[in-house]
C-alpha cells in the first residue's frame, strides 16, 4: 500500500488499518517465517484431502449466504462474493477428489494440484477486486449528506456511465470464469510452463496473479472508505483477505506439494474462511437487532403521526368552520348595503353623490363575491359542493350572460365582446345552471382586467364550439381571449391554485381554483395560454355534451 495513501488518510482509517490489518499482519508475518522451513510440518495426501474438503465445505457455507444475503438485500456486492466463492468451492471439491483419487502419481500431483488452487484462488481473488469496485461505485453508506445531496443531483447524468460500467464487469465476470474453467479442465491433462519452478525462492510464480488482485482488493477497500459501513461483515471481510494475502505469499515459495509451506497456506485459507463466516453469522444478528429497533422506532413514529394527523385535522375542521362563520357574517350586512345604496341612487339626482353611490357598490359586491368565493372553497374542500343539473342549451346561457356585461359594465371600461357561437342554439350540456354562470362570468371578469382602455385593441373574443375527445365523445369548447399583455410563464401552471391571482395582483386568488373545480365535478377541464401573436391569454373549458 503506497506510503502517500496512509499518510492522507485520517484518523478513523488510520485506527482500522492498525487494528485489522497491522496487527493480523505481525502475527502472520511470523507464521509465513516459519513456514520458510520444508521440513516442520509434513502432510500426508489424506491430510491434504480432510483439509481441502474442509475449506469446500466452508466456501460452500459461504456461496450460499453471500448469494441468500445478495437476493434478500437486493446487494450486488454480495452476489459477486457469493459467485467467487461458489466457484471457487466447485473447483476444490474437483482437487480434493481428483487428488485423492491419484494420490499414488506423484509427477501428476506436483503439477494438477497447483494449478487448480492458481484457478481457484484466481477467481475468488478477482471476484473480491471487482465486488468492491462495483460496491462503491453504485452506493456507499458512509457518505455526507452533502455527498449524498449531490449525488442525487448527478443520478441521471451518471445512469449510463454506470450502466456501462456494470456491462464492462459483466464482461469481466464472464471472461475470468472462461479463462479459469480453461485452465482447471487443462489440469487433468497438461502440465503448464512454469507452474512450479524447483530450486527457485518463489517456487509456485502463479500464486503472485491472485495475490496481487487481493492486495488490490485491500488498497481499495480503505481507498473507497467501504471501512466506514457500520456492517461487522466488511471488518470480517477485510481480515480475511488479510489472511489471503498470507496464504498465497506462503504457497508461493512452497517447493513440495505437501510440505510446511503447502499445509500453512491451507490452514490460513480455511481461517479466512472461518473468520468470514463468522462476521456474516454476526452481521446476520446485527442485521436483525437494528431491524427490531428499526420497527420500535417506526412505531412511536406511527403514533406520533397519527396524533399530529388528528390534530391537522382538528385544526382543518376548526378553519373550515371558521371561514364558513366568517363568509356568512360578512354576507349578512352586504345585502342591506346593496340594497339601501341602489335607493339612495334612484332618489338622489347628484351626479357627485352618484358617483361616491357608484364606490360603496362596487366594494360592497367586490365583498360580495369574496364571501362567496370562501363558501365555495370550503365546500369543494370539505367535498360538499352539490350540482343540480339540468339540460340546457350552451349558447342561450351564455348570451344571456355576455347580454348583461354588454348592458353594463363593458360599456363604462369602451371594451368590445364578440361572440361566435359554431353551432348555434343546439349545444345541449347537462349542467348546473348557476354554478356555470359562476365559471363564465369568472372568466369574463378575469379578462376584463386585463383588456383596458390603454390597449389598442379593446376586445374580447368569446368562442362556442364542439370537438370529439379520444374516446370520441363529443364534448362543448368554450374560449374566452383577451387582447392585454398576457400571463407570464412563472405563474401560468399554477394559474388555477389557492391564492394565485396572476400579474394583476387583485382579486382573492380564489376565482380561477373555484372554475377548476366547478368545471372538473361537470366532468370537464380547464386550462390557460398565451396566445400566439403575443397579445393576451387565452382561457378554454370543455363539458361533456348531453346525450
Amino acid at each position: 500500500m503506497p506510503l502517500n495513501f496512509l499518510l492522507k488518510s485520517n484518523d478513523n482509517q488510520t485506527s482500522h488499518i492498525l487494528k485489522y490489518v497491522i496487527v493480523p499482519s505481525i502475527y502472520l508475518s511470523v507464521i509465513a517465517l516459519i513456514s520458510t522451513s520444508q521440513s516442520l510440518w509434513i502432510t500426508s495426501a489424506i491430510d491434504h484431502y480432510y483439509i481441502e474438503l474442509f475449506g469446500t465445505i466452508l466456501a460452500g457455507i459461504l456461496a450460499f449466504y453471500y448469494i441468500s444475503r445478495s437476493h434478500n438485500l437486493n446487494e450486488k456486492f454480495s452476489l459477486f462474493i457469493g459467485i467467487g466463492f461458489l466457484v471457487n468451492a466447485l473447483i476444490d471439491l474437483l482437487h480434493v477428489i481428483v487428488s485423492l483419487l491419484n494420490m499414488d502419481d506423484i509427477l501428476f500431483l506436483k503439477y494438477f494440484i497447483p494449478q487448480t488452487w492458481f484457478a481457484g484462488r484466481l477467481f475468488l481473488s478477482a471476484m473480491f477486486a471487482i465486488a468492491i469496485i462495483k460496491y462503491t461505485s453504485l452506493s456507499h453508506t458512509s457518505t455526507s449528506n452533502t455527498q449524498q445531496q449531490h449525488k442525487q443531483q448527478q443520478k441521471s447524468s451518471n445512469k449510463n456511465k454506470k450502466n456501462k460500467i456494470s456491462k464492462i464487469l459483466l464482461l469481466y465476470l464472464i471472461t475470468i470464469t472462461l479463462f479459469v474453467s480453461i485452465v482447471t479442465i487443462s489440469s487433468l491433462y497438461v502440465i503448464f510452463p512454469f507452474s512450479v519452478i524447483d530450486n527457485f525462492p518463489i517456487n509456485r510464480p502463479y500464486e503472485l496473479f491472485p495475490l496481487a488482485l487481493f492486495l488490490f482488493s485491500l488498497y481499495y477497500f480503505y481507498k473507497n472508505k467501504i471501512y466506514k459501513n457500520k456492517d461487522i461483515l466488511y471488518t470480517s471481510l477485510v481480515i480475511s483477505i488479510v489472511f489471503n494475502i498470507f496464504g498465497q505469499i506462503i504457497m508461493s515459495y512452497s517447493a513440495l506439494y505437501f510440505d510446511t509451506a503447502h499445509g500453512i497456506a491451507h490452514v490460513l485459507k480455511d481461517a479466512g474462511y472461518f473468520i468470514n463466516i463468522i462476521g456474516l453469522a454476526l452481521s446476520s444478528i446485527q442485521y436483525n437487532r437494528r431491524l427490531g429497533e428499526s420497527n420500535i422506532r417506526l412505531g412511536e413514529s406511527n403514533e406520533l403521526l397519527s396524533q399530529q394527523y388528528e390534530k391537522v385535522i382538528e385544526s382543518e375542521k376548526m378553519k373550515s368552520e371558521f371561514i364558513n362563520i366568517a363568509a356568512h357574517e360578512l354576507r349578512t350586512p352586504i345585502q342591506p348595503i346593496l340594497g339601501l345604496t341602489d335607493l339612495i341612487y334612484s332618489k338622489v339626482k347628484d351626479e357627485e353623490i352618484h358617483e361616491l353611490l357608484d364606490i360603496i357598490m362596487r366594494n360592497a359586491r367586490r365583498l360580495k363575491r369574496l364571501s362567496d368565493n370562501l363558501l365555495d372553497t370550503t365546500k369543494i374542500e370539505g367535498r360538499s359542493l352539490i350540482l343540480k343539473k339540468e339540460k340546457l342549451n350552451l349558447n342561450v346561457l351564455i348570451s344571456e350572460v355576455l347580454k348583461e356585461y354588454v348592458n353594463n359594465e363593458v360599456k363604462q371600461q369602451l371594451v368590445k365582446i364578440d361572440y361566435d357561437f359554431k353551432y348555434p342554439h343546439d349545444i345541449i350540456v347537462e349542467a348546473d345552471r348557476d354554478r356555470l354562470d359562476q365559471v363564465i362570468r369568472n372568466l369574463v371578469d378575469n379578462a376584463l382586467k386585463f383588456t383596458t382602455m390603454s390597449n389598442n385593441q379593446q376586445a374580447i373574443f368569446v368562442i362556442v364550439d364542439k370537438k370529439k375527445d379520444k374516446k370520441e365523445k363529443e364534448q362543448a369548447i368554450v374560449s374566452v381571449k383577451d387582447t392585454g399583455e398576457g400571463i407570464s410563464k412563472e405563474i401560468l401552471p399554477k394559474l388555477f391554485s389557492k391564492f394565485i391571482t396572476s400579474d394583476s395582483n387583485t382579486g382573492t386568488g380564489l376565482g380561477l381554483y373555484i372554475c377548476k373545480n366547478i368545471v372538473e365535478a361537470h366532468g370537464g377541464k380547464i386550462w390557460a395560454e398565451n396566445n400566439l401573436d403575443g397579445k393576451g391569454t387565452t382561457f378554454r373549458f370543455t363539458l361533456p355534451i348531453a346525450d
